[in-house]
């Protein structure tokens, strides 16, 4: 054989041996106890220790990687929920980060905030004057029907059942405007409370904000 084959012969038996030397000092080692609370180290891992968790160690034993015992059904239905609501919270928070950068950059004082919302709440009061001006008449129709039927009974005269059914249908219209007027005065006594939180919390980023700039600008 020609030096320049034994020389390369040389170089794949050694790379060959450096292969196989990685590769057993790269094997993989586990330690774990079983029920007796006895401790094991070996090569591989019997199906029964994967319940109680298990460690990977290298060759002096120190752990590379615990593996946690497996979670009862239970225990895993409450880390997803657990896992949820942490999810859930991170995207409250992104949001609300959007929503206040919106509303510092939509009204740069506090005035123009205030003016804003007491616009909408004006706006809300008007609603509310139009439907009590809508109840008033539409009681003075229902009384109006009713007068005429107690001047029919009054009279020994048969109420016609047309009149009859213009009540019912009169006083089914009166008790939608009264629960449309109620829900338009709690809507605008929410809205005050509403209004009166979002100030607070603009008056609060706004000076949180400014200490920041002060902060960043001695």
């Amino acid at each position: 054989m020609r030096p320049s084959a034994l020389l390369v012969l040389a170089a794949v038996l050694s790379m060959a041996a450096s292969v196989a030397a990685a590769d057993t000092t790269s094997a993989t080692h586990y330690r774990w106890t079983d029920t007796a609370g006895v401790v094991h180290f070996g090569d591989t891992i019997p199906s029964s220790a994967l319940a109680g968790g298990y460690d990977i160690v290298d060759d002096k034993g120190i752990v590379v990687r615990h593996i946690g015992r497996e979670l009862t059904p239970a225990e895993r239905k409450a880390a997803a929920l657990a896992a949820a609501k942490v999810a859930a919270a991170k995207r409250d928070a992104q949001q609300q980060s959007i929503e206040d950068a919106q509303l510092l950059s939509a009204y740069p004082t506090d005035k123009s905030l205030a003016d804003s919302q007491q616009g909408q709440l004006l706006q809300m009061q008007v609603q509310i004057t139009t439907l009590e001006s809508n109840l008033r008449n539409q009681e003075g129709s229902l009384t109006d029907l009713l007068a005429h039927a107690a001047d029919l009974e009054h009279n020994k005269q048969p109420i016609p059942p047309f009149i009859h059914t213009r009540i019912a249908n009169q006083r089914q219209t009166v008790n939608s405007e009264r629960a449309a007027l109620a829900q338009q005065r709690a809507d605008i006594a929410q809205a005050k409370l509403r209004f009166a939180a979002q100030l607070d919390h603009y008056r609060a980023l706004r000076a949180r904000y400014s200490g920041s700039s002060n902060d960043a600008n001695p």
